[in-house]
């Protein structure tokens, strides 16, 4: 790396180290965008700790790939998986010229810290805002202002910097997964705001496809044109650090022109840095309103769409006590029979539409951020599937296979498991705890609504052992025997959870009276 680029404070990001990568070998590294790019098929993938930027960083990414492979060019779906079949069958990496040649032409909107267009940030913001927000309200999950100190010891009396590779993922978080609510108040054209809306993926769960190498994991993130929104004629299709003009803070957004304005231009947050001034770090950000009204919504493709009574489609939540099993019927049903839809991307990835090699080792991941709508933050997490080509239909087929189905019938038995031993042990709980004078018809002491402690910590339980039977009975690709397979595994957590109680005449006879209900799971078809 050349001297200029190793100390330029304006910390260009297609050469300077910030995005984690991991090797075939195991070793974490961090390297430039462009040798991502360069490098890509000899890279296992991403490293980034946490999710919302990966989740962020991986639109970013694809969204590059598809400029370097002109896959964001091709209109026509024929021609368009004809070109990206050849693309993963070559297995030989990005073409280096044309990785050069993008990264040469908008190396300008690729720095961190400049004062004309710092990436994806608004340099404006150092004279529309009176005060900063602080470099801890960057950081999702880091207590700033008023907000009391949990998850670590950090105070905007005494702030500490952020490395500027750290500061990179964190300002993608912020765009992609930001609260909604109160912000630092932004003045323009003498109109002064101090809310901002949600980030567009704020409380979703992000799924991205894995291949067996960095290069064919982007190439199969590009949605195909059939997740696209229509293009439009008065408006380009560009990424934030390709386009000169400044977002219009106080008119309508434009809805997304394209896949490009569809990945990386989505975010209602408008973010600064401030670095220090050899542009190692970040010591301060400003993080305020971007548009004073939503963007025209789009259908992200890396989101399950559930569809509510009332006929609106919504992204599936993030529930960090939901594990990516229970989600995966929703990724691979062509026909879910709820008229919701699995994620767009993989309405280009099933058998004969990319290499059989690369299909065989086809796998998912899942970033999810468990959130409220506003401000709470509460946990993050990753999950990864084993590969699943065995549950994807092959190309021209309209109907679902076998094994898929039989994944929607083994989720469904499992979840009706999990309500009736719930249901079961508060129950047993009322009755074995209800004092005596309140034991008849209709009488039922507040204190034990809510079912006692039994529940919450046989449910943890269960879940574990049900997804250890759920990947089994998937090697097995047999789903007959779920509904009993999942009472057997409710029963014996039951029975383990009043046990104690069972040593009692009144437990036992509470016991007993509830037992009932899981137990008949044992002699239902399956």
């Amino acid at each position: 790396m050349p001297d200029a680029v190793a100390f330029d404070a304006r910390y260009p990001l297609d050469r300077r180290s910030w995005v984690p990568v991991l090797t075939h070998g195991g070793v974490t590294e961090r390297v430039g965008l462009r040798e991502v790019f360069l490098r890509a098929h000899h890279f296992r993938g991403l490293a980034v700790a946490s999710p919302a930027a990966a989740s962020g960083l991986l639109r970013v990414l694809c969204a590059i790939a598809a400029r370097v492979t002109e896959l964001d060019q091709a209109d026509e779906v024929g021609d368009w998986l004809d070109r990206r079949y050849e693309l993963l069958a070559a297995e030989g990496g990005f073409v280096p010229e044309k990785v050069d040649g993008y990264f040469d032409r908008y190396a300008e909107g690729l720095r961190l810290y400049d004062h004309k267009r710092p990436f994806l940030q608004d340099a404006r913001l150092a004279q529309e805002c009176a005060a900063s927000s602080g470099i801890n309200k960057l950081v999702l999950g880091r207590p700033s202002g008023n907000n009391q100190v949990f998850f670590g010891h950090f105070t905007d009396d005494t702030p500490v910097p952020l490395s500027s590779d750290e500061a990179v993922l964190h300002l993608l978080a912020q765009l992609y997964y930001g609260a909604s609510g109160q912000c630092t108040p932004r003045t323009v054209n003498g109109q002064r705001f101090g809310n901002t809306m949600a980030g567009p993926l704020r409380r979703v769960l992000s799924y991205h496809p894995l291949g067996r190498n960095l290069y064919e994991s982007l190439l199969l993130g590009i949605p195909d044109p059939q997740a696209w929104p229509s293009r439009s004629s008065s408006v380009d299709d560009v990424c934030p650090w390709e386009d000169e003009a400044p977002l219009a803070a106080l008119t309508p957004a434009h809805p997304a022109a394209g896949p490009m304005t569809m990945l990386t231009a989505q975010h209602q947050h408008a973010v600064l840095l401030k670095p220090s001034p050899d542009g190692t770090s970040a010591v301060d950000a400003t993080i305020t309103w971007a548009l004073r009204a939503n963007r025209p919504p789009i259908r992200d493709p890396y989101l399950i769409w559930d569809e509510a009574k009332d006929g609106t489609v919504y992204p599936r939540r993030a529930d960090a006590k939901r594990a990516l099993w229970r989600d995966l019927d929703g990724l691979i049903l062509q026909d879910r029979g709820d008229k919701g839809r699995r994620p767009l991307i993989f309405e280009g990835l099933t058998g004969g539409q990319i290499p059989e090699k690369v299909f065989q080792h086809l796998r998912v991941v899942a970033h999810g951020f468990d959130q409220d709508g506003q401000t709470r933050d509460r946990t993050h997490f990753t999950a990864v599937t084993p590969p699943l080509c065995a549950l994807l239909a092959s190309a021209g087929s309209p109907d679902d296979s076998r094994l898929a189905l039989g994944v929607k019938e083994g989720r469904q038995a499992a979840e009706q498991a999990a309500w009736r031993l719930e249901t079961a042990l508060r129950s047993a709980w009322r009755a074995y705890t209800m004092p005596f004078g309140d034991d008849r018809p209709g009488r039922r002491s507040k204190e034990d609504k809510t079912g006692g402690p039994w529940p919450e910590a046989a449910l943890a339980a269960y879940w574990s052992a049900a997804e250890e039977r759920f990947w089994e009975l998937l090697d097995q690709q047999d789903f007959t025997t779920a509904v009993s397979s999942f009472g057997r595994i409710a029963l014996d957590v039951f029975d383990t959870t009043t046990a104690a109680a069972a040593s009692q005449p009144r437990g036992a006879k509470a016991r007993e009276g509830a037992r009932g209900l899981i137990r008949s799971l044992l002699v239902a078809r399956s």
